[in-house]
């Protein structure tokens, strides 16, 4: 098991489901809909979560507003928990949330936001349950401690009031000792292509989930 909660997203084929499945990762998000890039049918996100079993499947569904359509597409394919693009509205959150859904949102985090612009944009969206901090691949975490981009500061600040998933590269750090730092309650990862259909190396994930793994 792991020691902090694990969302995994952008899953668009079997060998990154089984592998965050293995690790008994808590969300693996597929990207349906026209509100995101890569997006799968809804026909074959059924039949890959037919070969993996615990985790929350989460449909990623993006920008969206037509909020009442899709919660009947959510509930006819038993889906509880979506993830939203940070653009999305409140008011389709709280149409969905209503629904019965569990609100994850992705807020991207870039060298021209500031915490300022993060924060305020937490507090449009009281509906969300769940946040993903997600900087670009190329931050790291000793980026943001030297406040080259963004910093610390601002995040323990937000993740002490807001349940937060950090998604950012940590350059090497122990992720245990991270989650120790700061009041996060876990990471987020994303999925990518496969080298070949059926193959993919996971030398960048392995360092992360054997840092977070825990032994009973």
């Amino acid at each position: 098991m792991l020691a902090t909660k694990v969302l995994a997203s952008g899953i668009t084929h079997l060998t990154d489901a089984r592998y965050f499945a293995a690790w008994e990762v808590d969300y693996l998000a597929f990207p349906l809909g026209e509100g995101v890039g890569e997006a799968i049918s809804w026909d074959y996100l059924n039949a890959l979560r037919e070969w993996v079993e615990g985790p929350e499947i989460v449909a990623e569904i993006g920008r969206i507003d037509k909020a009442a359509a899709w919660t009947e597409t959510l509930t006819a394919n038993k889906i509880k928990t979506v993830l939203l693009h940070e653009d999305t509205t409140d008011e389709t959150a709280e149409v969905l949330k209503a629904a019965g859904q569990t609100i994850i949102r992705e807020l991207k985090i870039d060298q021209f936001q500031t915490s300022e612009d993060i924060e305020e944009k937490i507090g449009e969206h009281p509906a969300t349950d769940l946040f993903v901090l997600s900087f670009e691949d190329w931050v790291t975490y000793k980026d943001v401690a030297e406040g080259s981009i963004f910093n610390l500061e601002a995040i323990n600040r937000i993740a002490a009031t807001h349940q937060c998933l950090l998604q950012l590269n940590l350059g090497g750090e122990a992720p245990k000792t991270i989650k120790d730092r700061h009041p996060i309650v876990g990471f987020a990862v994303r999925g990518s292509s496969e080298e070949k259909v059926g193959y993919k190396s996971f030398d960048d994930l392995d360092d992360l989930f054997e840092g977070l793994e825990v032994f009973e």
